[in-house]
């Protein structure tokens, strides 16, 4: 299967799941906890972070200029940040760098846990929220 055509088919299928957590948020009793709130969710979501995780290792970037207001930092640093606690994906996102130039291509620390880093860039650029 080509890249492009798997591509579609994550994005076809994270659009299912968003209508699905839509239709099961109008059917939510308010009434019950935040932890059940999310237990009532996790199944869709967890779908759905596996699904972006995979589309965004085998996206073909877009590069542009760097953005002024981020950190530029290699990839090995922000894989060591994160594994001391430094970042959390709460803090904000990263983009993969190539040659000096920002990809379109999202990092977030909770990348390190899965193991879904890509291979073909060596830094980053953060950003705070």
């Amino acid at each position: 299967m080509k890249t492009e055509e798997r591509i579609l088919e994550i994005e076809n299928r994270i659009s299912q799941l968003q209508k699905i957590v839509e239709q099961k948020d109008k059917k939510w009793d308010f009434s019950k906890s935040y932890n059940e709130y999310c237990e009532f969710f996790k199944k869709e979501r967890d779908e759905i972070s596996k699904l972006d995780r995979e589309r965004r290792l085998i996206m073909i970037p877009a590069l542009s200029e760097l953005d002024n207001n981020g950190h530029v930092m290699t990839i090995k640093n922000f894989i060591a940040t994160v594994k001391m606690g430094g970042f959390v994906d709460y803090d904000g996102f990263g983009r993969y760098v190539k040659d000096n130039q920002e990809s379109d291509i999202e990092i977030y620390p909770s990348d390190v846990k899965y193991k879904s880093i890509r291979t073909d860039f060596d830094k980053i650029i953060w950003f705070n929220k």
